[in-house]
């Protein structure tokens, strides 16, 4: 018995658009109905069964989001992709937590709005209208609300500060659906481990989270790293070789220092993720992936597209939904409770350490950490070795942490503070804290980059930021 196309209901008030798209449709085989505001689509879903509901935001009858909650909550089974030319990250987050399965920003290119319909459709295996009458609903978002619920379900991600438990309460909502995530926060904020409790929270989670490190791949083997090669393609390619995106597959990929790529690298990412398809170096057939996309930087992305370093319609492909990471500084007692938990797991079976003393505690407290939660374990890993007694003393601590940095001190008076940001202050701060390690190692980068926390290579990006040469400090 022949099955019947699935059937789309298209909700928009720009008639050109509505028409365009279901004609589109109708071509790639689907019956299309279409209304032109949402108080018709609520009254046509009230009396036909649809096996997706393809809806814009900003229309008559939906400025206060009635049509995505009314749908969702009387059609939870039907899939609905909400697609907008005006996107803000409340009508983001509230489409997530809902359950909508995908949130798309015009102009939509007719291939991306086709990839995910179809990804959209097969979802439950078979068209909503042949679900048995029993079958579950989709998850549902997670809402936390309490500090014991947020350690309970996010046993990788540790703290009660009102700011992480923001950020765990957008994981929950956006985990499930198939949008892409912007995390941002200076380096050693943890953005990977928030990206690793999006993919284990998502209904991808049995597949691969494939970690892309945008700082490690040079630029002229970009594709070749990313999409692959054919073997003889170019000099040294003696084998195929599939790449990354490849292995990430029905699952996640994850980009990580994305303010890294050079612009010619973003077009090319950027196609991959409108399209969800890329060609093999040596290759003229292309490859269809079903990926998701997550993206991590220490990088103002906003302040990089208005200066020209970076893609504005990547920036806001990517930014559906952003997440931004406190620093450590602003976190409270979760320095605290992050200490705690190295200490557990950087001591070993035979260490009679199992704590901390006051004063050790109210350093931790004083302190900026400007290499955030990275330098916190560098610190706890070295107290373990050179306590002498059953607590961590503050004797065990490096020097700059019993003499932090103070920004109103020497150069800089309270009456020059109140004439500048704060972002100048807080930048002028992390200036002279890596003046004061480099200064203290002799212009040795490694060293310096150990005691901060860092790796080098991160050293050396903050040192190139802050126009600091480290040979000046040699000898």
């Amino acid at each position: 018995m022949n099955q019947q196309p699935p059937k789309i209901l298209i909700a928009d008030d720009e008639p050109l658009y509505r028409e365009t798209t279901a004609e589109f449709l109708r071509e790639e085989g689907f019956e299309c109905v279409c209304v032109e505001d949402a108080h018709d689509a609520i009254d046509v879903l009230q009396n036909h069964s649809f096996d997706l509901i393809l809806s814009d935001l900003n229309m008559p009858g939906n400025l206060k989001l009635e049509l995505l909650q009314e749908g969702r909550t009387a059609y939870p089974e039907t899939p609905m992709i909400i697609v907008t030319g005006v996107p803000s990250t409340e009508s983001a987050i509230e489409s997530v937590r809902l359950g909508v399965t995908d949130y798309l920003l015009k102009p939509v290119k007719l291939d991306e709005l086709l990839v995910a319909v179809q990804r959209a459709l097969p979802a439950r295996g078979r068209h909503p209208q042949m679900q048995d009458n029993d079958a579950t609903d989709p998850p549902s978002a997670k809402i936390v609300g309490t500090q014991k619920a947020a350690t309970s379900e996010f046993e990788d991600v540790i703290g009660h500060s009102p700011k992480m438990l923001e950020v765990m309460e957008i994981v929950e909502r956006v985990a499930p659906s198939n949008t892409s995530v912007l995390i941002t926060g200076e380096s050693g904020t943890g953005k990977e481990i928030i990206a690793r409790a999006i993919h284990k929270r998502s209904q991808r989670s049995s597949k691969k989270l494939q970690v892309i490190d945008c700082t490690a791949i040079p630029d002229s083997l970009f594709e070749s790293a990313l999409f692959g090669h054919v073997k003889g393609s170019f000099t040294g390619a003696v084998k195929d070789q599939a790449g990354q995106l490849k292995a990430a597959d029905g699952g996640t990929a994850f980009f990580d220092e994305l303010g890294e790529l050079p612009l010619v690298s973003q077009s090319k990412l950027l196609r991959v993720i409108q399209e969800q398809t890329f060609t093999p170096v040596g290759e003229d057939k292309p490859v269809r992936v079903d990926t998701r996309f997550l993206c991590a930087t220490n990088r103002d992305l906003q302040a990089e597209v208005d200066a020209d370093r970076f893609r504005r319609d990547l920036f806001y492909r990517l930014a559906v939904i952003h997440i931004e990471l406190p620093p450590l500084r602003q976190r409270g007692d979760d320095i605290l409770l992050l200490a705690e938990y190295f200490l557990n797991q950087l001591r070993t079976s035979g260490s009679s350490v199992h704590g901390f003393s006051a004063e050790t505690l109210d350093c931790f407290r004083r302190y900026r950490w400007p290499g955030n939660i990275r330098e916190l374990r560098n610190v706890i890993e070295r107290s373990l070795t050179l306590a002498k007694g059953d607590r961590v003393q503050a004797a065990d601590l490096p020097a700059a942490i019993l003499a932090p940095f103070d920004v109103t001190s020497e150069s800089t008076g309270v009456d020059d503070l109140a004439e500048i940001s704060r972002d100048e202050a807080l930048d002028r701060a992390d200036r002279a804290y890596l003046s004061a390690l480099l200064e203290r190692h002799g212009g040795v980068i490694a060293k310096a980059a150990r005691q901060a926390g860092l790796s080098r290579q991160g050293m050396n990006k903050l040192l190139k930021r802050h126009d600091i040469d480290a040979n000046l400090y040699r000898g």
